[in-house]
């Protein structure tokens, strides 16, 4: 065998080695992917669960205050900078307040007067708001399937809201529905202003650091009812204490950390769509765990909103003229640069094989490869 067949062959080893190994890695980013979905279903069946012997406002203080005592130690492990400019900073709050302060307390507070069911498809039609407040940041009209989209999903909700306590044992009011409703609005806000932030600095780092300001903020709050009713926790079963975990190590941290993770590496295309599961999944455990009987009517419901939110998603997306325009606006750096170097072919054909040994020898960080993604799955969606 001659000295370039043995180096083909070398080379073809390699090549098939380097696949196999991206195959695996890909294979993994969509179990991750998949693990923070299930995280994330979880919540309106765990908060139901720890509703039944805690306050509403109990529940929220221990979900941000527990998640914020976590993510400390894990922001100074990390070493992650906090903003320094103004404008940061006040996206930082923003986002804290509404998706790791606000949220947590008015959520737990409906879902105590409402069914698991319908908080995790009250919870379905978020990217509706935040699809339509980044359209009004952005002072652009949608696509005609965004009103075609968002009628379905707000016919299903309608189907919800009218059903009444049909659906579960427990009762469904339609308080407690305004109430989760208005919790989802105002975490779509703190998601914009994430999402805002998140082309300023590294999504993680936005995401530990609202989660620590959001629990230290509500520590105080927390600490006082504890000194008032020291003896409330005393019954909690473990059923209960299993599912305060979930709330605050799963959900709040665990699952937003593993989704950026998995967005970072499988690419927001390919991981995205598995967040359109979330709902489904959340029927399935608020059922198991739950034992809310599952209508027609409620799958009706469930069925419209899931269609009529990913139609409105798709819609929501600029289209090829916005983009061209957009486009069109930004500095030609590259078209009105000088040619300082005349293109050599070989010089290109050496620089393009270095930069792909580089890709497979460094792997890119979450804040270069999702640049503009929000800090939440429901908001990552929208980019598909």
């Amino acid at each position: 065998m001659s000295a370039t067949s043995l180096q083909i062959a070398a080379v073809s080893s390699r090549e098939v080695l380097r696949s196999s190994t991206i195959s695996r890695g890909t294979s993994f980013v969509f179990v991750a992917a998949c693990f923070a979905v299930i995280l994330f279903a979880l919540v309106p069946a765990t908060t139901r669960i720890v509703a039944v012997q805690l306050s509403g406002l109990s529940i929220g203080l221990i979900r941000s205050v527990g998640a914020g005592l976590f993510g400390i130690p894990l922001l100074l492990f990390l070493r992650l900078p906090a903003p320094r400019k103004r404008k940061d900073w006040c996206l930082l709050l923003l986002y804290a307040f509404g998706n790791f302060a606000g949220f947590p307390i008015l959520f737990g507070v409906g879902v105590q007067h409402t069914s698991g069911s319908h908080a995790a498809l009250i919870m379905a039609a978020m990217p509706l708001f935040i699809g339509l407040l980044g359209m009004v940041l952005e002072r652009r009209l949608p696509r005609w399937s965004w009103f075609v989209g968002a009628a379905i999903a707000i016919g299903g909700e309608a189907i919800l809201v009218g059903m009444g306590n049909a659906s579960s044992p427990t009762g469904a009011g339609a308080a407690g529905d305004a109430i989760v409703f208005a919790a989802c609005t105002l975490s779509a806000i703190g998601i914009v202003a994430g999402a805002q932030l998140g082309a300023r600095m590294s999504p993680l780092a936005a995401t530990l650091w609202a989660i620590t300001i959001a629990g230290s903020a509500l520590a105080p709050w927390a600490a006082l009812r504890l000194l008032a009713s020291p003896h409330a926790y005393e019954h909690l079963t473990t059923i209960t204490w299993v599912a305060v975990l979930q709330i605050t190590l799963g959900a709040a941290l665990i699952a937003n950390v593993t989704w950026l993770w998995a967005v970072s590496r499988g690419g927001l295309v390919r991981v995205a769509p598995i967040q359109f599961a979330q709902p489904v999944c959340a029927l399935f455990f608020a059922s198991a765990l739950l034992n809310e009987h599952l209508s027609a009517a409620l799958l009706l419901a469930a069925v419209s909103i899931v269609v009529g939110t990913i139609t409105a998603c798709r819609g929501a997306r600029p289209n090829s003229t916005t983009k061209q325009r957009d486009s069109a606006r930004s500095p030609p750096f590259l078209k009105d640069a000088p040619s300082l170097v005349p293109p050599d072919p070989e010089r290109m054909r050496a620089l393009l094989k270095l930069v792909q040994q580089s890709a497979y020898a460094r792997p890119m960080g979450i804040a270069s490869l999702v640049p503009n993604a929000a800090m939440s799955p429901i908001a990552l969606s929208l980019r598909v």
